[in-house]
């Protein structure tokens, strides 16, 4: 008896977006967006655009050196599928704060979005 009352209250917290399985209900968060780097590999960026994905954070680099060997395929990709984007660095505690920022900085494109 008490498996049935812990089933069914799992099922009821699932189907009411309280508990799920990194799938948050679209009713209470319409926008989502995802995170990626080098470890995803190659994205089909329309097929993500078609998930109904509204924004992606690109991993660009991480210390001061490692620039993510995927960055600009995701960028330049993120981009012709009309998504929001942004980059972020991966921060070492091994190096400097502004040797890692100069490597953000020489690595992440700037654009106009005026």
């Amino acid at each position: 008896m008490a498996f049935i009352l812990i089933l069914t209250a799992a099922a009821v917290l699932y189907m009411n977006g309280y508990w799920h399985f990194n799938y948050p209900n679209k009713n209470k968060y319409p926008v989502s967006g995802i995170d990626v780097s080098h470890h995803q590999g190659k994205i089909d960026w329309l097929k993500v655009k078609e998930e109904e994905i509204h924004f992606v954070f690109i991993k660009a680099t991480e210390g001061s050196s490692h620039k993510d060997t995927e960055f600009n395929r995701n960028w330049n990709g993120a981009t012709g599928a009309g998504l929001i984007k942004g980059a972020y660095h991966f921060f070492s505690f091994c190096k400097l704060g502004i040797e890692q920022a100069q490597n953000y900085i020489n690595t992440v494109p700037v654009e106009d979005t005026s």
